[in-house]
């Protein structure tokens, strides 16, 4: 697709949403989840736990949803998941105990997935190299817009409604990308579909992790997400229980480490070679993630850990462009199966880091686990690059 088509804008907005679609599904509740847990009676880590149920769906439904869009085609799987959000988010808003709330929650991510999964199925479908890196740069930017927005409007209508509102507002969001989705044309052709069944087309799970290169860079993004999820589930505690902050001060240092998130991936996008910005956010993610963990052991003044939070996320930001560009070349023939498995790797570590934050003091625990992934990240970035250089 040349880049002076009329349609690039359109494009560019509705798939930068799209891929924000996942974070703002996640955010912006963040701030009702002391209010959700007296609206149900129940503890905090239930409450806790329909954060955990929304990631896992929003991993599982990109594995479900990547192969199928792989058999037919990117845009008909698209419109059937917005749809389909609309009625989970609805029926979230009617449950009426936290079970079935967080149930209703596993459909919700399963549902918003699609719009996440699809959305790096068609760019990579009309992008390679180094453009592609650079167009999921743009998107990842507008991706910061998302965690930016959703906690801060999420703290105020708390003022004005009930919980309820914000799953309101969802299931608006999801209605108006329900509608730019119905003018998004099909990326993938009918010759370039795979010509196995539905079944058979998970198959291609097989092929994307018999390759050694995808593995690679996979595990270092899906490491690097382990670093944003303990931020994630931990810093509502952390910022409004051991700060003190009310749920509008809190979605504003949050939107502000967010902006981080977004200056991260614009910057990332300026480097000529992938891997060389790569290797640059895998160190900078270890030194912030070093200060940030000494902070929160410390219980510094929030003075010093806000800034240690958005200079973190600022890191993350800076490896996920070309993170994502990297693992999604390594196999351009099963598109959907390898955007799927990236997406799904990165809630995945969220479902799981999420609850194990909440164990024992949250500073503790948030400061360990932010340097795990940091670690982690940059030792999985260390070996695939040297082992895979850029050609």
């Amino acid at each position: 697709m040349n880049r002076n088509n009329e349609n690039y804008t359109f494009l560019f907005v509705t798939l930068g949403l799209l891929t924000a679609f996942g974070p703002f599904v996640t955010d912006f509740y963040l701030p009702a989840l002391p209010a959700l847990a007296d609206y149900f009676r129940s503890s905090a880590s239930m409450a806790q736990m329909s954060l955990t149920t929304g990631m896992f769906g929003l991993a599982v439904g990109q594995v479900f949803i990547g192969p199928i869009s792989d058999r037919y085609g990117r845009r008909m799987p698209l419109l059937v998941s917005m749809a389909a959000f609309i009625v989970a988010t609805a029926l979230c808003i009617v449950a009426p105990n936290i079970y079935l709330f967080n149930l209703l929650r596993l459909f919700q991510g399963f549902t918003a997935a699609g719009g996440i999964v699809l959305a790096r199925s068609i760019a990579t479908d009309m992008y390679t190299g180094n453009e592609l890196t650079l167009f999921i740069a743009m998107i990842s930017a507008v991706n910061g817009v998302a965690p930016v927005v959703a906690p801060v409007v999420g703290g105020m209508l708390l003022d004005f409604t009930s919980w309820k509102g914000t799953f309101v507002q969802l299931l608006l969001v999801g209605a108006a990308l329900l509608v730019l989705c119905s003018q998004v044309r099909e990326s993938l052709p009918v010759a370039r579909r795979s010509a196995r069944g539905v079944l058979s087309a998970f198959a291609a799970y097989g092929k994307v992790f018999r390759n050694p290169k995808y593995v690679a860079f996979l595990a270092a993004y899906a490491s690097s997400m382990l670093v944003l999820f303990a931020y994630i589930s931990a810093s509502p505690f952390i910022l409004q229980q051991g700060y003190g902050l009310s749920p509008l001060a809190f979605g504003l240092c949050f939107a502000a480490n967010a902006v981080g998130i977004g200056v991260g991936c614009a910057v990332a996008g300026r480097f000529a070679d992938s891997y060389r910005g790569l290797r640059i956010g895998g160190g900078a993610s270890v030194f912030m993630a070093i200060v940030t963990a000494a902070a929160l052991w410390m219980k510094a003044p929030i003075a010093v850990v806000e800034p240690a939070f958005f200079l973190l996320m600022f890191a993350f930001g800076m490896i996920q462009p070309a993170g994502t560009s990297i693992v999604l070349d390594c196999e351009r023939d099963n598109a959907g199966a390898a955007s799927a498995a990236l997406g799904a790797s990165g809630f995945l570590m969220g479902g799981i880091v999420s609850p194990l934050v909440g164990i024992g003091d949250v500073f503790v625990a948030c400061g360990a686990a932010v340097l795990l992934g940091a670690v982690s990240t940059a030792g999985f970035i260390r070996y695939a690059c040297r082992r895979w250089p850029a050609a």
